[in-house]
């Protein structure tokens, strides 16, 4: 898929370690993908790490001095002075080090300063993290704050990462890019804590297509990928999620039907779609019947089933279908369509 790096947390049992082994030999076999383990602020796990051959680490902790205080009993002081001896400790192996702290839109932004200073300054940090942990950060403060960190810290790599509770993950992904992040923390199909992390497929086709960015990622490989990821952890995509959903370039409004329909023939068939289902491995759009179908559809219908009807036909056949659909709440399949047409067609 051409993703820069893949991320995973290792220490939580036999298997991720394992698993974390197989993307090393795979990645030293000559696969491009770099990869990263996920290290608490201990300097065991950094050691993990640079054992098994990691290309990098994102070492977390909290970035919020409320949490240090009641999870780890940790002030302010502490909680700086800890975080940048675990960064010295893996700079001083060689290992390429981001450092992670979570919460950031809780934490007082001078703290936050302190924090990203000492960790670069004296630990040696090569990527920082901004971090909105529960989602509620506003697009217009990430882009703010991101250029806070790299005023901060000039010349140093800038992550960003954001989970989805209030439905502006891909959007504050995109506001962190404006504002100079050069990494972006994503996952498969949206998975990840509570309503999940930014979504991979979004994050990618919004920094291709709207902000215009090379992301390295192959987006004809979205489409396929999600799919799988699906399969193999049994979470269904909803069928109006963006970019992957079934209804993405599903319609069944009769005007926009007629519009999908005749600039289908043009140099220009992607008009009336957000951009070509084939960008992300997917195959052409999908008309359905139901109560909004209108006369063009229905035509376009019956060549398919190459049945010729009159105009007062076309007309019975479109009332028909619409009060089935009305009785059923959803839409006509297709077999239940020519079974209208062709007895309408003999009456």
């Amino acid at each position: 898929m051409g993703v820069y790096s893949i991320e995973l947390l290792p220490i939580i049992s036999s298997d991720d370690k394992e698993v974390a082994r197989e993307l090393v030999r795979m990645r030293k076999a000559g696969r491009k993908t770099k990869v990263f383990f996920l290290c608490r602020w201990e300097p065991k796990e950094v050691d993990f790490a640079v054992e098994n051959g990691a290309d990098g680490i994102v070492v977390e902790c909290p970035g919020s001095p409320w949490f240090g205080q009641v999870v780890w009993g940790l002030d302010e002081k502490a909680m700086i002075e800890k975080l940048t001896a675990t960064t010295a400790h893996a700079k001083k192996q060689g290992i390429y080090t981001a450092v992670m702290p979570w919460e950031d839109t809780k934490a007082p932004v001078q703290f936050l300063e302190r924090m990203f200073k000492s960790v670069v300054n004296e630990g040696g940090a090569d990527e920082v993290t901004y971090t909105d942990t529960m989602g509620f950060g506003l697009p217009v403060t990430t882009t703010y704050m991101v250029r806070k960190v790299k005023e901060w810290v000039p010349g140093v790599r800038i992550g960003m990462h954001a989970h989805n509770d209030f439905g502006m993950a891909t959007a504050v992904m995109l506001s962190g890019i404006i504002g100079g992040a050069s990494t972006v923390h994503t996952c498969v199909n949206t998975l990840g804590e509570r309503a999940g992390n930014a979504s991979t497929e979004e994050v990618a086709v919004n920094v291709e297509l709207l902000l215009g960015l090379d992301t390295g990622v192959k987006l004809d490989r979205i489409y396929p990928v999600s799919r799988l990821v699906s399969e193999i952890t049994k979470i269904p995509i909803p069928s109006n999620k963006p970019i992957i959903g079934d209804n993405e370039f599903t319609c069944e409004s009769g005007m926009v039907a007629d519009m999908l329909l005749r600039m289908s023939k043009t140099e220009r068939p992607f008009t009336t779609m957000p951009f070509l289902p084939e960008v992300i491995g997917r195959k052409g759009h999908k008309i359905v019947l139901g109560k909004m179908s209108g006369g063009t559809v229905i035509r376009n219908k019956l060549d398919e089933l190459k049945l010729t009807a009159t105009k007062e036909q076309v007309s019975e056949i479109v009332e028909r279908v619409k009060r089935e659909a009305i009785v059923r709440k959803w839409s006509i399949p297709d077999e239940l369509f020519e079974s209208i047409a062709r007895a309408v067609l003999k009456s």
